[in-house]
């Protein structure tokens, strides 16, 4: 669970729960709900913070016990996948309107075999 992760990352470097929360920008009751695990979907952005104001990566927080990353599975993502999909949260993108512009694509590709 990422928030046990999150929790123990912290108490390992002797921080407070205020003080993660302080360095991290986000608000203290973000944070308990993710060590609580009341909340175990954060966006990218947020573990982005978190693991830059605990000195890691977000690999290293997503990471199971297991040392299996999330991206771990039988489909693997290269690169250039990894940068788009990074490119696309710069810019703003949420996973909605990600998964919505999946979604065009999807029925464009179908209607351009229709008309073909």
């Amino acid at each position: 669970m990422i928030g046990t992760k999150i929790k123990n990352l912290r108490l390992k470097k002797g921080y407070s729960i205020t003080r993660l929360a302080e360095r991290a920008r986000i608000s203290k009751s973000y944070l308990s709900h993710l060590e609580k695990g009341l909340n175990s979907n954060p966006s990218i952005h947020m573990l982005e913070k978190i693991a830059f104001s605990l000195n890691t990566t977000i690999d290293e927080l997503i990471e199971s016990e297991s040392n299996n990353s999330i991206f771990s599975s039988k489909l693997s993502l290269n690169n250039e996948w990894l940068y788009l999909i990074e490119e696309a949260i710069n810019d703003g993108m949420t996973k909605e309107e990600f998964n919505e512009f999946h979604c065009y694509l999807k029925f464009r590709k179908k209607m351009n075999t229709l008309i073909d």
